[in-house]
C-alpha cells in the first residue's frame, strides 16, 4: 500500500497528544466506558488521516485484457476485412484462463462489437459502421475506456493507417501513458489490385478574361496503365485526352483560355483500364475570370422586366431568371457580384438555396437587394426566413404597428398521409412550424387558434389572444397525426362555428389539406360563402396535386382568400405567413405618396426629386440599417446595411409598371438602379492573392499568397480569411504565415462539395474581397488505397508496440505485467462513520447484557426485587437471636400544640428488632456494604 499524500500522516502524532491532553480532562464515566470510549476514538480518527493521505493498494495483474479494433471503412478490400475477422476469431479461440478479449470495430466513428469476456466465439461483425470516414484516434480512445482493474492491457490495430479525421498517433501516446501495448496488424495492402485515383485538380484562383492558364491533374496508380481524362467547364466537356498512366504518381496539364468572365467550375473525370473502385476517379477546381461586374435578376414569371432592361442599358452584365434558374450550389452564386430579387415569392424558394444565398453575402461579399411587389417581403412569404436575416429590414410589424385586430383560425389535416417525411421532418410538424411562425406574426391583440381534422376534429389550441405565445405554441406542437383523411365538410362548419364566437374585425381561415384526400365535400362551398357574407374569409392550401385540388380551389374562391397548390411541405411556413399578413392587411400600404429623402446614399447621386410610388410593403428598418428614403409615415422605402463582407438593400415598392408606374417612365429610373446596382456589388481587391490547395485527408491546406501590384508581400491578419463549406455555413480557419506575403490556412474540409475561400481587405462597411474555392468530389477515405505504414510505424513507436503476423502473437505475455492501483481511502472514511455511532453508544448507554444473554440463553431473567429481598433474609438469618427479656425501646414524640394530636398520649412505637443493634445487626451490616460501594465507585470516578 502506497499514498498519494503522506503529508496528511503527520497529524498523528498531533491527534496522539490531543487524546492524551483530553484523557486526563475527561470526567463523569465509568473506567471501563472511558477507556473503550477513547479506543473507539482513536481508530475513527486514525482512519480520517490515513484517508486523508489518499491510500492506494497495489498488486501484480493476472492475465491480460487485449481489445481488437478492427477498421471496416470503405478503404480496406473485401478479402482483408475476411482476414481480419479470421485474426480475430483465432486469437480469441487461444485466450488463457485469465484473459479477456473485446472487440471494436470502426469507421467514421467506432462501435463496441463486443465487451471483454473470456474464450467464446466470435461470429462476422455486424455493428453498423459510417464507411466513407475513418477516425482511428476515436477508435484507439473508445478501446482504452474498455480495460477492466487487475490484467495487463494490450490493443490490437487491424487497419490501414488511412486515417480522414483525429489524430492517432496522439491517441495512441495518451494510451501508452495508460499503460496499453498498441499493435497493428497492416491491412489495405491490395497487392496484384490495379486502382487508380484523381489526387489533386490544380486550377489558378483568378484570372483576366482571354489570359490563357492551365489545369493540371494529378493521377496515382498502382500499376502502369493506360486511361482517359475529360475536362468539362459548367457541365460543358471541353477536351479529353488517353494518357499513360505510370506505377505511382502522374501529372497532366490542360491548356484554357477564357474570354467571358464568370466563376467557373472545372470538373476531371478519370477513366483507366482497370480499376477497382470508381468512385474516386473525379476531381474539381475552381477559376474566377474578372471583367464587368455581374447581376443576378431573380424574378417570378409574371413579373416584367422592366428593372433588367434599365441594368443592362448602364453597362452591367445582367442575367434574368424565373424561380428555375434559382442557384442550388454555392459555386453558382460565385459566378456574380449581386444578386437582386425582383418581386419573387419566396414559395419558389427551397431552405437550402436560401441558406446558400445568406452565405454567400456574409463569407463572400456577394451584394444583395430586394425589391417589393405584391410576391415580395412579408406578403412573398419571407417572414423568418434566411433571406430576411441578410436584409436591413424586419418584417415582423404587427408588433410595432396598429392594425385592424384579427382572429386566425387553422385547420390542419392530420390524417395518416401527414405522418410521412419530407427531408427527415415529418409533414405534420412542418404544419405546426408553419403555423407557430404565424404565432409569432400576429400581435399580442390577435387571435389565433389551431385545431387538427382527421376523422374528428380536435381543438389543440383554442383561439386565445396571444399574450402568451409561448403557451400557444406549445399547444400547437401538440398535434399528433390520426387515421383517414379530412372531412372538409365538418371541419368548415366547426370553423364557421368557432370564428363567429369571435369579435374582431378580420376573421380568417385556413385550411390546409391533402390534395388527392379532402373528403366530405358537402355543403362546404355554400358554408363558405355564408362565412364569407358574415365577413369571414377563408384561404385554402392543398398540399400535392391530386383529385381533389379543383374542389379546394373553387372553396377558397368561394371563401374570398387564397389558394395555394404546395408540392412540398417545406414551404409551409412562408405559404401561411404569407396569406396572414395579406388577410390581416399587415402587409401593403397602398397610398400615392412621393418618397422623401432622410439621408445620403451613392444610389440617390445627382436625384433631387422624384415621381410619386403608389403602394409599397409594411417592414421596419433594424437598428443598424441606413434608411434614404421613407415614406410621409416614416417607413421605410430604401434601406442598406453591411451584412458580414457583403452589402444588402431593401426598395420596399416594386420595380414595375405597377407600384412604380410613374417610375418607369422617369428618366432617372435607369441611373437610380444602375447606382445602387454598382453600390451593391462585390468589390474586388486592390492587391492580388494567389491561392493553391492541397488537400491532406480531412483537413484542405490553402496556401496564399498576398503581394501587392508591385509584388511586395503585404500582410494578413486570420480575420482576413474567411470560408464558407458546402452548405454556405462559415468553416473556421486557422491562419499561419509560413514566410513574407505567404500564409497557410488549415481548414476542416471533411464534407463533400465546393468550400469558398474569401480574402477580405479594407474597412469593415465597405470591404473588398477576393474569392476563390476548392472543391472535394469524394470522401477522403477513398484518397488513399495503400497502407500508411508510416503512421502505423510511428504509433508502434510510441506505445512500444510490434506489427503482428500470427494471432497468438496478440496474446505473448508482457515484459512488465504491471500492477493494479486501486484507491481505498473510501473504506477507511466508511470505517470511520461506523465507527462514530458506536463510540456515542459507549458513552451514553447503559447495556443489560445480562438480560440480553439470558434472552439468547432462553432463560427468563430473575427479578432484582425478589433477589434483594432473598439476600435480606440470608443475613437476617445469620444474625443472633435477641433474648425474650430484652428491654423494649420506646419513643417519645414531644407534643406539639400546633398538631393535630396536640393533648394526647403519646403513641407507643414498636420496638426495634434485633437489626436495630448497631455492632451486629442485620441494618449495620447493610451500612457498611453500600459505604464500601460508594468508596469503591469513588476510586473508578477518579
Amino acid at each position: 500500500m502506497r499514498f498519494l499524500a503522506p503529508m496528511y500522516l503527520l497529524l498523528l502524532p498531533i491527534l496522539g497528544l490531543a487524546l492524551a491532553w483530553s484523557w486526563r480532562r475527561v470526567g463523569g464515566l465509568a473506567a471501563g466506558r472511558k477507556r473503550w470510549a477513547f479506543i473507539l476514538r482513536t481508530m475513527g480518527l486514525i482512519a480520517i488521516c490515513v484517508a486523508l493521505a489518499g491510500p492506494q493498494w497495489r498488486q501484480p495483474n493476472r492475465g491480460q485484457t487485449v481489445v481488437f479494433v478492427v477498421d471496416r471503412s470503405d478503404s480496406i478490400p473485401e478479402t482483408d476485412r475476411r482476414r481480419a475477422e479470421q485474426f480475430v476469431r483465432d486469437a480469441v479461440n487461444r485466450l488463457g484462463p485469465d484473459d479477456l478479449a473485446a472487440v471494436v470495430t470502426f469507421g467514421g466513428r467506432p462501435t463496441i462489437e463486443s465487451l471483454p469476456a473470456g474464450k467464446r466465439s466470435v461470429g462476422t461483425f455486424s455493428a453498423e459502421v459510417k464507411g466513407n470516414a475513418s477516425d482511428l484516434s476515436a477508435a484507439i480512445r473508445l478501446g482504452s475506456a474498455l480495460y477492466p482493474e487487475g490484467r495487463s492491457r494490450r490493443m490490437v490495430l487491424l487497419t490501414d493507417g488511412n486515417e480522414t479525421a483525429g489524430d492517432a498517433i496522439q491517441a495512441a501516446r495518451v494510451a501508452s501513458s495508460q499503460e496499453i501495448q498498441v499493435d497493428t496488424v497492416p491491412l489495405g495492402t491490395r497487392q496484384g489490385t490495379a486502382e487508380a485515383w484523381i489526387v489533386q485538380v490544380d486550377v489558378p484562383s483568378e484570372r483576366q478574361a482571354d489570359e490563357p492558364f492551365g489545369v493540371a491533374v494529378e493521377v496515382e496508380s498502382t500499376v502502369a496503365q493506360k486511361a482517359i481524362l475529360t475536362l468539362d467547364r459548367n457541365g460543358t466537356v471541353v477536351d479529353r485526352a488517353q494518357v499513360d498512366l505510370r506505377e505511382g504518381r502522374s501529372r497532366f496539364v490542360f491548356d484554357q483560355r477564357i474570354t467571358e468572365p464568370g466563376f467557373l467550375r472545372y470538373r476531371v473525370t478519370l477513366e483507366p483500364t482497370e480499376d477497382a473502385d470508381v468512385r474516386n476517379n473525379l476531381g474539381a477546381g475552381f477559376v474566377a475570370v474578372r471583367d464587368r461586374s455581374r447581376v443576378l435578376v431573380l424574378q417570378s414569371p409574371e413579373t416584367p422586366g422592366e428593372l433588367g432592361t434599365a441594368l443592362r442599358a448602364s453597362g452591367l452584365a445582367v442575367t434574368v431568371r424565373g424561380p428555375e434558374g434559382i442557384p442550388v450550389r454555392s459555386e453558382e452564386l460565385q459566378a456574380y457580384d449581386a444578386v437582386i430579387l425582383n418581386d419573387t415569392n419566396a414559395k419558389y424558394w427551397e431552405t437550402r438555396s436560401m441558406e446558400l444565398l445568406r452565405g454567400a453575402v456574409r463569407e463572400t461579399g456577394i451584394g444583395l437587394v430586394m425589391v417589393g411587389g405584391e410576391n415580395s417581403f412579408l406578403p412573398g412569404g419571407w417572414y423568418r426566413t434566411p433571406i430576411e436575416e441578410a436584409l436591413p429590414i424586419s418584417m415582423d410589424v404587427r408588433q410595432r404597428k396598429t392594425f385592424p385586430s384579427t382572429s386566425i383560425l387553422i385547420v390542419i389535416d392530420a390524417s395518416g398521409s401527414m405522418s410521412a417525411t419530407e427531408d427527415g421532418v415529418v409533414k405534420l410538424q412542418l404544419a405546426a412550424k408553419a403555423a407557430e411562425d404565424s404565432t409569432r406574426l400576429l400581435a399580442p391583440v390577435d387571435r389565433l387558434g389551431v385545431a387538427g381534422s382527421t376523422d374528428r376534429i380536435e381543438l389543440v389550441a383554442p383561439i386565445v389572444e396571444l399574450k402568451d405565445k409561448d403557451e400557444v405554441i406549445r399547444n400547437i406542437r401538440t398535434i399528433r397525426p390520426g387515421g383517414g383523411g379530412i372531412y372538409v365538410e365538418p371541419s368548415m362548419q366547426f370553423a364557421a362555428e368557432e370564428l363567429a364566437k369571435q369579435n374582431t374585425k378580420v376573421r380568417h381561415l385556413i385550411l390546409l389539406a391533402d390534395g388527392s384526400d379532402a373528403d366530405s365535400h358537402g355543403t362546404s362551398l355554400e358554408i363558405a360563402q355564408k362565412m364569407r357574407a358574415d365577413k369571414i374569409t377563408t384561404s385554402v392550401v392543398a398540399i400535392g396535386d391530386g383529385k381533389d385540388v379543383s374542389f379546394l380551389q373553387q372553396l377558397a374562391k368561394a371563401g374570398g382568400g387564397n389558394f395555394y397548390l404546395v408540392t412540398k411541405a417545406g414551404k409551409l411556413p412562408a405559404i401561411f405567413t404569407q396569406d396572414v399578413a395579406m388577410m390581416s392587411r399587415s402587409a401593403i400600404e397602398e397610398a400615392v405618396f412621393v418618397p422623401k429623402q432622410v439621408g445620403g446614399d451613392e444610389a440617390l447621386n445627382g436625384i433631387s426629386e422624384m415621381p410619386a410610388l403608389l403602394a409599397y410593403c409594411l417592414a421596419d428598418a433594424r437598428p443598424l440599417a441606413r434608411v434614404s428614403l421613407a415614406s410621409p409615415k416614416d417607413d421605410p422605402i430604401l434601406a442598406q446595411w453591411q451584412y458580414g463582407l457583403g452589402t444588402s438593400y431593401a426598395f420596399m415598392s416594386d420595380a414595375q409598371s405597377k407600384w412604380a408606374r410613374r417610375w418607369v417612365g422617369w428618366d432617372g429610373f435607369g441611373s437610380f438602379w444602375s447606382q445602387l446596382a454598382r453600390n451593391v456589388v462585390r468589390r474586388g481587391t486592390s492587391n492580388n492573392y494567389a491561392m493553391r490547395v492541397r488537400q491532406d485527408g480531412p483537413q484542405s491546406r490553402v496556401e496564399i499568397t498576398a503581394t501587392d501590384n508591385a509584388g511586395n508581400p503585404i500582410q494578413l491578419q486570420p480575420s482576413d480569411v474567411n470560408v464558407s463549406g458546402p452548405d454556405g455555413k462559415p468553416v473556421e480557419v486557422t491562419l499561419d504565415q509560413t514566410a513574407p506575403g505567404v500564409y497557410e490556412a488549415q481548414v476542416a474540409s471533411g464534407d463533400i462539395g465546393s468550400y469558398l475561400v474569401t480574402v477580405k481587405e479594407g474597412s469593415s462597411e465597405s470591404p473588398r474581397v477576393a474569392t476563390s474555392g476548392f472543391s472535394v468530389p469524394y470522401p477522403p477515405e477513398y484518397r488513399s488505397m495503400t497502407t500508411n505504414t508510416a503512421l502505423l510505424a510511428r504509433v508502434l513507436e510510441v506505445a512500444e508496440g510490434q506489427s503482428l503476423d500470427a494471432p497468438e502473437d496478440a496474446l505473448r505475455p508482457r515484459s512488465r505485467p504491471g500492477e493494479s492501483v486501486r484507491d481505498i481511502w473510501a473504506w477507511f472514511v466508511a470505517f470511520a462513520l461506523a465507527l462514530f455511532p458506536i463510540d456515542i453508544a459507549v458513552r451514553r448507554l447503559t447495556v443489560p447484557w445480562a438480560q440480553i444473554f439470558a434472552r439468547f440463553r432462553r432463560e427468563e431473567p430473575e427479578s432484582s426485587a425478589d433477589t434483594r429481598i432473598e439476600r435480606l433474609r440470608a443475613a437476617k438469618d445469620r444474625l443472633p437471636k435477641r433474648p425474650d427479656d430484652a428491654p423494649v425501646a420506646r419513643i417519645y414524640v414531644s407534643p406539639n400544640e400546633n398538631s393535630d394530636t396536640a393533648g394526647k398520649e403519646p403513641a407507643a412505637v414498636v420496638p426495634p428488632s434485633p437489626a436495630s443493634n448497631l455492632s451486629g445487626s442485620l441494618g449495620a451490616e447493610l451500612i457498611k456494604r453500600r459505604k464500601g460501594a460508594s468508596a469503591e465507585n469513588s476510586k473508578d470516578n477518579e
